[in-house]
Order: C-alpha cells, then sequence, then structure tokens
C-alpha cells in the first residue's frame, strides 16, 4: 500500500529547478564545489542527501509529528541512514534529503522520497516489469520542516529539489498522498504541481502491458505529479509511462 506524504509546512513558491543556479523570489540555488552531488545552496539553506554521519536523534524529532499509516516506518528511515542503506542495483534510488541553517547550523527540515518497490512486487508484476517501474515512479513519503523555519518555503524547496532530481534521473512520476483529514495540505501541494485526488479516489498505471490500479485508502488522497513532458494525468489514469523505452 503506498504510504505518502503526511506532514509539511510553508509557504507557496513556484516551478522547480534546484540543481542548476535560478532565481524564484529572490532565492538562488547553487551548487556547492567540492560537495557531493546534489548539494545546493538555497538562500539560506543548504539542501544535501542525509548521511550515516547525520544525527539519528534529529532525524527522528524532525519525523516525529509526520504522521505515518505504519508507526515502523519512521524509525525505519532513520535506521537506513544510520546504516547507509541503499536499494538494490536496479530498483531505483530512495533520497532521504536534509535542509540545515548555511554554512554549518543545524538540520531544521527533511524530505524523504523512494520507488515503491513492494507495493510494485506485491502487485504481481515479474522481476523486469518491477525493476523498469521502479526507475520510473518514486513516492514522496515525507516532508516535515521544524518549527522555528517554517513559514519561508523550505518545505517546497526540499520538495522541488527531489522533483529535480529524480526528474534528472530518469523519473517519470513522482506519488504520494495527504490524510484526508488535512484538507488545508491539498492547496500546499497543488502549488507543488500535484494533481490532489479525492479521498479514496484510486487511479490507474497505464503501460505498455496494460493498465495497473494504485490501490486507494478511504482515509486518504493520492498526490500524482509527473516528471516529464511524456506522461500525464488526465481522468484517473497516469499515461506515458515507458512508452518508448
Amino acid at each position: 500500500m503506498p504510504t505518502g506524504i503526511r506532514s509539511a509546512g510553508g509557504a507557496v513558491r513556484g516551478p522547480a529547478g534546484a540543481s542548476a543556479a535560478w532565481a524564484d523570489g529572490g532565492v538562488r540555488a547553487v551548487p556547492v564545489p567540492g560537495s557531493g552531488p546534489g548539494v545546493v545552496v538555497l538562500g539560506r539553506y543548504l539542501l544535501r542527501p542525509a548521511t550515516p554521519d547525520d544525527d539519528p536523534g534529529v532525524v527522528r524529532a524532525l519525523l516525529e509529528p509526520v504522521d505515518f499509516m505504519d508507526a515502523a516506518m519512521s524509525e525505519g528511515i532513520v535506521e537506513r541512514m544510520r546504516t547507509g542503506w541503499r536499494l538494490l542495483a536496479g530498483f531505483g534510488t530512495a533520497t532521504l534529503l536534509l535542509a540545515q541553517e548555511h554554512p554549518d547550523g543545524e538540520v531544521v527540515g527533511l524530505a524523504h522520497a523512494v520507488p515503491p518497490v513492494q507495493w510494485l512486487s506485491e502487485a504481481g508484476l515479474d522481476l523486469q516489469w518491477c525493476m523498469r517501474l521502479s526507475r520510473s515512479l518514486v513516492e514522496l513519503e515525507a516532508v516535515s520542516v521544524a518549527d522555528s523555519a517554517r513559514g519561508q518555503g523550505l518545505g517546497h524547496l526540499l520538495v522541488d529539489h527531489l522533483v529535480d532530481s529524480y526528474a534528472r534521473q530518469g523519473y517519470e512520476a513522482m506519488l504520494g498522498g495527504i490524510h484526508a483529514h488535512k484538507p488545508h495540505l491539498a492547496p500546499y501541494y497543488e502549488a507543488d504541481g500535484f494533481h490532489v485526488l479525492a479521498p479514496g479516489a484510486p487511479f490507474d498505471l497505464q503501460l505498455p502491458i496494460g493498465r495497473l490500479r494504485y490501490p486507494a485508502d478511504a482515509s486518504m488522497r493520492h498526490l500524482v505529479r509527473p516528471l516529464t513532458g511524456r506522461v500525464s494525468y488526465k481522468h484517473g489514469v497516469l499515461q506515458g509511462l515507458l512508452a518508448g523505452r
């Protein structure tokens, strides 16, 4: 079952584009020379992938208010960070993105995304299709910003940076979910380019081999965001996945 986004905060801002220099509302993203891939400065924040050296307590505290459907997910994310866990080769990329005060301040935000490998395997797809879709679809599982950093657009910067990163890796769509009893999150993610479905509404993935139903839960609202012009969402169907690939 998809897990989706449980918590987020921040102000609305415009289009993504974090890994090349861009300006939007006075915020400019600049790669950090000498740093690893995916490290950029956005205004007063430095965004970077988490490492095993990061403080598990800080990440745990940021995940604590996130309303996961499975309570074990929070500790699982922390443990994977601590051990440097990665998906098996061929099954895509999981990312725990951290935001800290620049240049060396405290971590005040995070976003976590991972391909839906477990769901794809449980959906009855063979290994080849499971691997292909794991490199095409990614789920945004958590976004959290510390109280001290809310209202500055940091949550949107985290999501946009993940969108840019996965799009550059060839991913075609980002999926997620919000709780139906948190209607204030719908316009938040719509402003970030997501289609927000009605509570409990399923949707289909249109694949070269036919349609695959993405499961729904009455307490949740699906989020869908195409990451390429080849893919579109319309009338309950995510179309164009893996076309010509």
